[in-house]
């Protein structure tokens, strides 16, 4: 009897160390535990605040670091094939820019005028240069915010009948086989986290996955893919 009269006494003692503890500004000389509040306004901002064109120099040729950066090679080829750089500029579109993962995949994938493999961008015509940058940028907008699960068709800059067949340069995989008349980008949300590595992303023509996406420029949106787009649509 004593001894449950000492036990009660103990738990009791024990029970109002606990509180004092507690209710103390430290515990073994850590600050007490307070709530914390969440800020709304503490996301990263996609807005970047410069057009397309003014994006890819601050990231490309005229980036303070000159070896590496991600939009170089696609400078290069811009100001190579001689496509108009207001292009870059008008809004109400959005972008396809390839990296330079990309941009080295386009010579591995698409054959110069003699069947090779390109290893500069000197190796291919201007003209079909300046078609393929032109079906990398789509008339409107299209982000996560209004793309559906389901593919959508979206008008390039790319003249209609561009890649209705393989032309003598500038081959692309599959073209023959399925050709886009219309010149013609499809796009979708892929509903699902592929290999965990992302969640959602953005699918271009069935194949691409966008790995940077929705950068809100001044004149639209900018969407960066690390692969060589085929304009070959699969129906």
């Amino acid at each position: 009897m004593k001894r449950n009269n000492i036990l009660k006494w103990q738990y009791a003692l024990l029970a109002v160390l606990a509180v004092a503890t507690l209710s103390s500004c430290t515990l073994f000389g850590l600050k007490k535990q307070t709530d914390f509040h969440r800020r709304t306004d503490d996301t990263v901002d996609a807005h970047i605040n410069m057009t397309a064109w003014a994006y890819i120099k601050s990231r490309g040729l005229q980036s303070p670091v000159k070896a590496d950066t991600p939009f170089a090679l696609f400078q290069r080829v811009i100001i190579y094939s001689g496509i108009d750089t207001n292009e870059y500029i008008k809004p109400g579109r959005t972008f396809i820019f390839p990296n330079a993962a990309s941009c080295k995949a386009v010579w591995a994938a698409f054959t110069t005028a003699t069947n090779a493999v390109g290893k500069k961008w000197q190796d291919y015509p201007k003209t079909d240069l300046k078609n393929y940058l032109s079906y990398l940028i789509i008339d409107g907008q299209y982000s996560h915010y209004n793309l559906p699960i389901a593919d959508v068709d979206m008008k390039t800059l790319a003249p209609a009948g561009t890649y209705t067949a393989v032309p003598p340069a500038f081959q692309i995989k599959n073209l023959a086989t399925y050709p886009n008349a219309t010149s013609v980008m499809r796009m979708k949300v892929l509903n699902s986290s592929p290999s965990n590595t992302s969640d959602y992303p953005l699918i271009i023509n069935g194949t691409n996955t966008v790995i940077t996406s929705d950068i809100l420029a001044t004149n639209g949106v900018i969407q960066v893919v690390s692969t060589a787009v085929s304009p070959a649509i699969v129906q």
